[in-house]
């Protein structure tokens, strides 16, 4: 029994040698590095409340010496947090979690479409105008406004044409960039707010609204629009969506959901109907993207992070001939109504 209880010391100091020991041979950089990390996901990631930090941190810092290995040791925060939206950037590397369930919710259909690349694909179907908003990548302000007013254009090509009903899909949308996406579908909306983020201590911020034909975040437009025209905000409009329509793409199906003579079909979308923030340190050689904030409506009510259709229709698409698309004659009958 002696014995026993000898050897349990012996490995306890063992243990207790090897962390101090980690420590020690632990450079002051790596740890202001690692510091940096942990902090910057503690204070910022929405999912924090998913990780147990004191056994994580404990971990990690027996893991690190370098700032090589500590990519590696960080990667048991980014898995615990769970967060399907966020990427792990250092020099060369990469890491983000495999979306395995949603990447088998993907049609050939669907991967077809998008190696084609981002199109509006605008045209009149039955007296009905159908167009597309594509995953839209635009950095910086010249770009917002070039994608706003390319968006923007084709709406009004369409509204020219006086049609019966709209049909807007979402569902090559993965993403990007929320502002030129809601700057060029303004004339949808009637005035005022449209929707909120909410931070993980339920904070709300960054005001969403309509003033004056323009897609507005905290007071200030987002984006120039060159020509605009008057808003039609009675238009019945039918929102396809399904497993390619993700983040800000589900952030946009959201708020048409709680507009009024809109309806939602297809299938669930991806699940990331949240917001993201980067943060970049050690010399611009570490950058993370994790999700910060919830989307809420005008009411400050979060939207779930899958948006559900209101008619769920599965695997009918078929976007290199959308006259035969199931979904599409679904949302073409309900216009008709």
């Amino acid at each position: 029994m002696r014995s026993k209880y000898n050897r349990l010391v012996m490995t306890v100091l063992l243990l207790t040698t090897f962390t101090y020991s980690a420590k020690a041979q632990m450079s002051d950089s790596v740890q202001t590095y690692l510091d940096t990390c942990l902090t910057v996901l503690k204070n910022n990631a929405l999912y924090a409340h998913r990780v147990n930090w004191e056994e994580k941190e404990a971990e990690i810092r027996a893991r690190t010496k370098t700032k090589a290995e500590a990519f590696e040791a960080l990667k048991v925060v980014f898995t615990s947090l769970g967060d399907m939206h966020a990427a792990f950037y250092h020099e060369d590397k990469s890491f983000r979690l495999e979306n395995t369930a949603l990447l088998e919710r993907y049609s050939d259909s669907l991967k077809v479409a998008w190696k084609r690349g981002p199109q509006i694909a605008p045209r009149m179907i039955d007296g009905f105008a159908y167009f597309v908003v594509p995953y839209m990548g635009a950095k910086g302000q010249k770009q917002i406004d070039w994608y706003a007013n390319w968006l923007y254009e084709e709406v009004v090509k369409l509204h020219k044409q006086h049609p019966k009903g709209w049909i807007i899909d979402l569902r090559l949308n993965s993403g990007g960039n929320i502002r030129p996406m809601l700057a060029g579908l303004a004339p949808f909306f009637r005035e005022g707010v449209i929707s909120y983020y909410i931070g993980k201590n339920g904070e709300a911020s960054d005001e969403a609204s309509i003033k004056n034909g323009d897609f507005l975040i905290d007071g200030q437009v987002q984006a120039t629009i060159k020509d605009k025209i008057a808003q039609f905000p009675a238009a019945k409009v039918a929102v396809l969506i399904g497993p390619g329509t993700a983040s800000s793409g589900e952030i946009t199906a959201a708020v048409f959901s709680k507009r009024t003579n809109t309806l939602l079909i297809g299938e669930p979308t991806a699940g990331l109907a949240n917001a993201t923030n980067g943060f970049v340190f050690n010399d611009n050689k570490t950058y993370f993207l994790v999700s910060t904030a919830r989307i809420a409506d005008a009411s400050k009510i979060a939207f779930p992070e899958t948006i559900q259709p209101e008619i769920r229709i599965h695997g009918q698409e078929a976007f290199q001939a959308v006259t035969q698309d199931e979904i599409v004659k679904t949302a073409i009958n309900w216009l008709r109504q």
